[in-house]
């Protein structure tokens, strides 16, 4: 190969390394300026009622602290779905997979189609007692196995009440899960907080992994 030939080569190598460095960078801008911040964190509010009361849910046992909040979601049945700081008509979910029934056994509840297992005791329909899910609205025979959906309301009443007085029951749930979505929560969970200028770095980088 000549001198000049080589000459050519290196250049050539080299305008082929510029060329790449450059969409490597282009790429890595596009990626950190439209990123989005990925978690699974939204809210859904709920009650449950026996006997015409509304269960307080007043025990420690039944809220999460900042452990919590981490975690993918999937290694711990209580990341998935929980409640926080005595707060007893929203929960949080952190995996989009949660449904009705692992949240209630997260709380060591078991509900079924005619049934639901409390902390107070087991009941059952029969003759004279129901037990009723108005989820969103509408009234569905099930929930155990339903997904959480974002900002669901969710009212599950045993007992021999009307209609008339499951809507009150319905009607008394506060429906503020979309005010949690927009706001950092309590026990510094991740929901809400801004998404940082170090952090969308370091997920821009993770194409690299």
């Amino acid at each position: 190969m000549t001198e000049t030939a080589k000459k050519l080569d290196n250049k050539l190598i080299a305008i082929v390394g510029v060329v790449f460095g450059l969409t490597l960078l282009l790429f890595f801008g596009l990626r950190f300026v439209f990123l989005q911040k990925y978690e699974v964190h939204y809210h859904a509010n709920f009650a449950v009622f026996v006997d015409g009361e509304r269960l307080p849910f007043e025990k420690f046992t039944f809220y999460e602290e900042v452990e919590a909040c981490g975690g993918n979601g999937i290694e711990s049945p209580k990341i998935r779905v929980h409640m926080h700081d005595q707060i007893n008509h929203v929960l949080h979910v952190h995996d989009n997979g949660a449904t009705w029934g692992h949240f209630f056994a997260n709380l060591s509840y078991v509900v079924g189609n005619d049934f639901i297992q409390t902390d107070e005791g087991l009941f059952v329909e029969n003759g004279e007692n129901t037990l009723t899910f108005i989820l969103n609205g509408e009234e569905t025979s099930t929930v155990y196995n339903k997904t959480i959906g974002n900002e669901d309301v969710l009212l599950i009443s045993y007992g021999s009440e009307s209609d008339e007085q499951l809507q009150d029951q319905y009607s008394q749930i506060q429906v503020d899960a979309a005010e949690y979505n927009e706001k950092d929560d309590p026990s510094a969970c991740s929901g809400g907080k801004p998404f940082t200028t170090s952090e969308r770095f370091k997920q821009a980088l993770q194409f690299w992994e």
